[in-house]
């Protein structure tokens, strides 16, 4: 500070002393006036040395709306609401700071007031929904607190394994106020108050215990920081901010088709006039089914399209639910039969007829087309929204979630979302591929070092597009023997995994039976496929790629492989075939398919397969 600032202010303070000292001797002299007495001027505008904007870093999921705020600062430790300008690197902010992302990330939000005072930015990242969530830890589990002071509470998930993940959270409070980010404000009275997390499907919440004292405050082990002071203040008045209102209750999800006889959980939140989500008590009541005071549906026996209303007070909202008959009864019994790379665009390739089920790559732009052109053939589908090369989905030779988080939402449309579910309700769809070979880590295929790919991340895939499309069955193609075999899927329905002799020599039974009981003990379905342009009998290693004109149907992809026989695909098909929920085959071959005693081959395993139960691609 320069001495000639200093003098000028010391100058002004002595006018304003002495001008004071005038005022007091002159009001001593005079009586009462014969007027009446003038309104107090107003109170001047309180002068901002800065702003930061509230919550100044929190963890979001995709599509979950959060409102920013602006908070000026004056220099006696006043607090006000501030009127804000607001930008983001990502997702979208309305000129309100409400603020949502499609996908995950790391954005930053920045919000400038009026005049000179700098900007001020806060960090938001938004993980994907979590649907296997087993609990929620906020931290700490209890605190002291002082009125009017702040604390500030974290949330995290944990998943049925113990893991814990990043999770948005709905935060709610007695006895003081608690913002988006758990920063938790005391109120004047005195008490044992409490912090209640809550997942945003509204399944799942914990609750931590705050003791508000109206004793002196003491060094707060977390505190939230002031900002720092702005050397040019600019004087923005402002009102103080109204105490958040819940405004609008909203019911998740707001429409969804379920099968007869089965549940479906939906949960209520509130969002207040400030746009925050947040934590309401509420009343259910249905039609075409019962639902608990929780908001779980169980659907009655009759198809059709019914409601589900929750209320809160003078507030209410509704969800469509359209019931169908049961997942997998469409297109008549059997269990599903067919080859990979079986669409030429939006039609079918030759040599296909035998075949019931096709599984391969999609395209936003072709889906709905394949449905209703495998429905009208009367064929199954399992789905690979998010097929396709493994470069697609990695940054520097390594899997690069981003990439498959974007092409999955792709799909997040109405009518991809329409399409899906009718053809899961009508049981052309049997199931969506998250992924193919997680376990790979050859030069060609893997998806980066190993331990890269997990069972809990694959899960954390298959609950993203459960979220997008929830009574899809989803699971992912991998041999079920190498990839985590003493790990356990929680969220995938099932798992594609595929024969080739060389797995067990021909002891087609133990490879069938060793799937089958890890997934009665991990609890999914197991599908089963057939290498046969690579699982044959394989030829020597000697360099010659000399294949058995007797063992094998000549040379595989790449030596020394070989492709199966006509007899050992009727064999080993109705083998596996018959207690999977589906069969596959890799994969579509032209020659192959056209020789006639393959073709035989095809319609014998199908025809056997036709005569058996149907059985669901899902977690049982």
């Amino acid at each position: 500070m320069t001495y000639t600032y200093k003098l000028a202010r010391r100058l002004a303070i002595s006018r304003n002393l002495a001008m004071l000292t005038v005022l007091v001797l002159f009001a001593a002299c005079t009586g009462d006036t014969t007027g009446p007495e003038a309104p107090p001027s107003p109170a001047m505008p309180l002068a901002p040395i800065a702003f930061r904007v509230v919550p100044s870093a929190v963890t979001i999921e995709t599509k979950q709306p959060i409102r920013f705020r602006g908070e000026s600062h004056a220099r006696r430790g006043e607090r006000y609401a501030s009127q804000m300008s607001w930008a983001s690197s990502g997702g979208s902010i309305d000129p309100n700071g409400i603020f949502t992302a499609p996908a995950p990330g790391t954005y930053k939000i920045v919000g400038r007031g009026r005049g000179a005072l700098r900007p001020d930015t806060s960090i938001v990242v938004v993980v994907p929904p979590i649907l296997n969530l087993s609990a929620i830890k906020v931290s700490p589990d209890s605190a002291t607190v002082t009125a009017g002071a702040s604390r500030r509470f974290t949330a995290r998930g944990r998943l049925r394994g113990g893991r814990p993940v990043p999770i948005g959270v709905l935060w709610s409070a007695t006895g003081g106020d608690i913002d988006p980010s758990g920063v938790y404000t005391a109120g004047a009275t005195a008490g044992t108050h409490r912090v209640i997390a809550t997942n945003t499907a509204g399944t799942v919440a914990d609750t931590a215990v705050v003791i508000v004292s109206a004793g002196r405050p003491g060094p707060d082990p977390d505190p939230v920081p002031d900002p720092t002071p702005d050397p040019t203040p600019d004087p923005t008045p402002d009102s103080l901010p109204l105490p958040a209102a819940v405004t609008q209750l909203i019911v998740v999800p707001a429409s969804t088709t379920l099968p007869i006889g089965r549940t479906k959980q939906l949960n209520a939140y509130g969002r207040t006039d400030r746009g925050d989500s947040v934590a309401v008590a509420v009343s259910f009541r249905a039609t075409g089914g019962t639902i608990t005071g929780g908001g779980l549906y169980t659907a009655g026996q009759t198809a059709g399209n019914f409601r589900v209303i929750a209320a809160a007070g003078t507030l209410a909202d509704t969800a469509v639910l359209t019931l169908t008959r049961a997942l997998g009864s469409g297109g008549g019994p059997g269990v599903p039969y067919g080859v990979y790379s079986a669409w030429e665009g939006t039609t079918y390739k030759a040599n296909t007829d035998p075949f019931t089920l096709s599984i391969g790559t999609y395209a936003a732009n072709n889906i709905v087309q394949r449905i209703e052109m495998a429905r009208s053939k009367q064929k199954k589908l399992i789905i690979g929204m998010t097929g396709g090369a493994h470069a697609n989905y990695k940054t520097g030779g390594v899997f690069d979630e981003r990439k498959w988080y974007a092409k999955m939402d792709t799909y997040n449309t109405a009518s991809i979302k329409a399409a899906i579910a009718a053809g899961v309700a009508d049981g052309t769809i049997i199931g969506n591929n998250v992924m193919d070979e997680p376990h790979n880590v050859s030069p060609q295929s893997s998806w980066g070092p190993r331990g890269t790919m997990t069972k809990a991340r694959i899960d954390e895939m298959c609950g993203y597009v459960k979220a997008i499309f929830p009574t899809l069955p989803v699971g992912v193609v991998h041999p079920h023997d190498v990839f985590e075999p003493s790990e356990s899927y929680k969220v995938c329905d099932f798992i594609v995994t595929q024969y080739a002799h060389r797995k067990t020599l021909g002891d087609i039974e133990r490879f069938r039976d060793e799937a089958l009981a890890l997934g009665r003990r991990d609890g999914h379905a197991i599908a089963f496929s057939l290498n046969i342009l690579d699982g044959g009998v394989q030829a020597a290693r000697d360099g010659l790629w000399d294949c058995s004109t007797t063992l094998t149907a000549g040379r595989g992809t790449f030596a020394p492989n070989c492709r199966m026989t006509a007899e050992q695909v009727r064999n080993w098909g109705v083998a596996l075939g018959s207690t999977g929920c589906a069969l596959t085959m890799w994969r579509y071959d032209a020659e192959y398919m056209s020789k006639p005693e393959h073709q035989q081959a095809f319609r014998d395993v199908a025809g056997h397969l036709a005569t058996l139960p149907a059985k669901p691609c899902r977690r049982s």
